[in-house]
């Protein structure tokens, strides 16, 4: 299958999607683009930025990964996760905390890592990787400050800038890249992006996003020495199901071109 093929299949999944979406689908010097710089509700996918601030910081201002987090009670929040079950408090290592935070999309621990790593140098990462659309706001399950109007967003485009630096790090040290893309490879969401994984020679790395009103999923894809890096989000989405099969049918298509 041909670069060029790929995207004729894209374009016929897409087209009986009525919703908003943000799509970037990137191998080297091909891309695949389709309203990258809209700004959208980020959901979990900004967990992303989270967890390589954290290794950068490890990297440069000697943070511990392996240094212990409480899990207090009164730090528990909804949404998704399996922090808010505990029925006491807690206590894990800093890593544990970002790993549950990717690979389940843990809320009470996104919270707590966001609230060890801060906000602003989250932010400020995104801003020197030139993903000037994608922000921070507020914690996860923040409802009070949502009803501010305050959220955090990000676009496609943005995503697969962040989705690169994993891949190919320029910012970050190697080996710290390839911790956040191990992780990434052990995502227990796996409906969307990675639904029709079957062959395990193809590396499948993702982060999945939810709303009421949004389903994404960004994900690095590698087989033998190529790499292709893909942000799917859409919003408005009044068919979960059909929104997430539509995610699921666009990872199938890259896995073909692949492996083709």
């Amino acid at each position: 299958m041909t670069f060029k093929q790929l995207e004729s299949e894209i374009f016929s999944i897409i087209s009986d999607i009525n919703s908003p979406i943000g799509l970037v689908i990137k191998e080297g010097h091909h891309s695949i683009a389709i309203n990258e710089s809209m700004p959208m509700p980020a959901a979990s996918v900004i967990k992303i930025p989270i967890i390589m601030e954290a290794f950068r910081q490890a990297e440069n201002s000697g943070l511990n990964l392996s240094e212990t987090l409480r899990v207090p009670t009164d730090a528990k929040v909804g949404g998704s996760g399996v922090l808010q079950s505990l029925s006491e408090d807690a206590s894990m290592t800093l890593l544990d905390v970002l790993t549950l935070m990717i690979i389940v999309s843990d809320n009470t621990a996104s919270n707590l890592a966001l609230k060890r790593v801060g906000i602003d140098n989250v932010n400020r990462l995104c801003h020197e990787l030139q993903c000037h659309n994608t922000e921070i706001q507020r914690c996860f399950m923040d409802m009070e400050a949502a009803e501010k109007g305050l959220e955090n967003t990000t676009t496609a485009g943005d995503m697969v800038k962040l989705l690169a630096e994993i891949a190919a790090p320029n910012l970050l040290r190697k080996e710290s890249a390839n911790s956040i893309l191990h992780i990434m490879t052990q995502q227990q969401l796996a409906s969307k992006l990675p639904a029709y994984h079957v062959n395990d020679d193809v590396i499948i790395a993702n982060k999945t996003g939810e709303l009421a009103h949004a389903e994404h999923d960004v994900g690095i894809f590698q087989y033998q020495d190529r790499t292709v890096t893909a942000a799917v989000l859409m919003v408005g989405n009044s068919d979960h199901v059909a929104a997430q099969h539509a995610i699921a049918r666009i990872g199938k298509v890259i896995m073909a071109y692949l492996t083709a």
